[in-house]
């Protein structure tokens, strides 16, 4: 075997991209024309144009392949931490993706429920009009039915036994000093008080005729043994207005027998005597319907039915 000899100061021949050296030449030159060589040279031309193109995956760089070599035999990173972080980054995004998807699901679910309330509350609102509606209705025929009920009890068994109202007129009892105040008063003044005197004279159960609505006018009156609501024209309380104007008429041959100066025109009791005529006869004035009417109202506002007595 021919082997060069060494000399006492031997030449150490190194490659640097390798990482390799040899004392012996020829050596070294085979190591030069290996492939790990070749290839480590092409690796290191290419670095010199990107001096940082050697990266482990750890992050760190180096000018030179044999120094990437040498550290990863001694780093301890591994693709398992890449893998990790990708995939936990990829799970933190699916995540995020999951939730705004549950999010637009649960922001549609609410829009649902709120559309469904509102068409309850509708429906509701509407029922309770309704029922209000009906209820007043109902409680308005009810107040409606109590009214005619307790209005015919008292007329019919309360007032059972009240007067007819012609039987009031025979019954009355007309003196002197009722022609005299018709004389003072006036014709309907005078005879207003003269039947208002003479019905609440009477028990109120036994008057024959009451007054159940003074705004309208309404009145009832007791006439051949029944009660009956008077009709517009009122015939039965003009009726007995006329008799009682009448019978006040009779009591003038009274007070002429009183009075025989009545005759004297120079005596104050003949100025008496002349204005009762006048006045026992309807007052001046030709419209004895209108005075009828006024002595109407001022009877009905004494014969008002007191409810709250019911």
């Amino acid at each position: 075997m021919d082997n060069e000899k060494i000399p006492k100061n031997p030449q150490k021949y190194v490659c640097i991209i390798c990482d390799y050296s040899s004392f012996n030449k020829k050596d070294y030159k085979k190591h030069l024309d290996t492939i790990k060589h070749k290839n480590a040279e092409m690796d290191n031309m290419d670095n010199k144009k990107s001096p940082y193109h050697n990266i482990c995956n750890c992050g760190k760089t180096y000018k030179y392949m044999s120094g990437l070599c040498k550290h990863r035999k001694v780093c301890t990173f591994t693709e398992y931490n890449i893998i990790t972080d990708i995939q936990s980054t990829c799970d933190d995004t699916s995540f995020v993706i999951k939730l705004l998807k549950q999010n637009d699901d649960f922001k549609e679910m609410i829009k649902e429920q709120n559309k469904i309330l509102f068409e309850q509350n509708n429906k509701l609102i509407n029922l309770c009009k309704e029922n209000s509606s009906l209820s007043i209705k109902n409680l308005t025929n009810i107040n409606s039915n109590n009214k005619t009920f307790n209005l015919n009890v008292f007329l019919n068994e309360q007032c059972k036994d009240a007067m007819n109202i012609m039987d009031f007129v025979d019954s009355l009892k007309l003196q002197l000093c009722d022609l005299e105040s018709v004389g003072k008063l006036g014709f309907v003044e005078g005879i207003s008080s003269i039947i208002v005197k003479n019905l609440k004279a009477l028990d109120i159960h036994k008057r024959p005729v009451h007054c159940s609505d003074s705004k309208r006018e309404v009145m009832y009156i007791k006439d051949e043994d029944k009660w009956e609501k008077e009709n517009e024209e009122k015939k039965r309380l003009r009726k007995a207005i006329k008799y009682i104007a009448h019978k006040n008429t009779k009591l003038l041959p009274e007070f002429r027998e009183k009075y025989p100066n009545y005759s004297k025109s120079e005596s104050k009791k003949s100025d008496d005597y002349n204005k009762l005529v006048i006045e026992a006869m309807g007052g001046r004035g030709d419209n004895d319907s209108e005075k009828e009417d006024k002595i109407i109202k001022n009877i009905l506002k004494e014969v008002i039915i007191d409810k709250s007595q019911e």
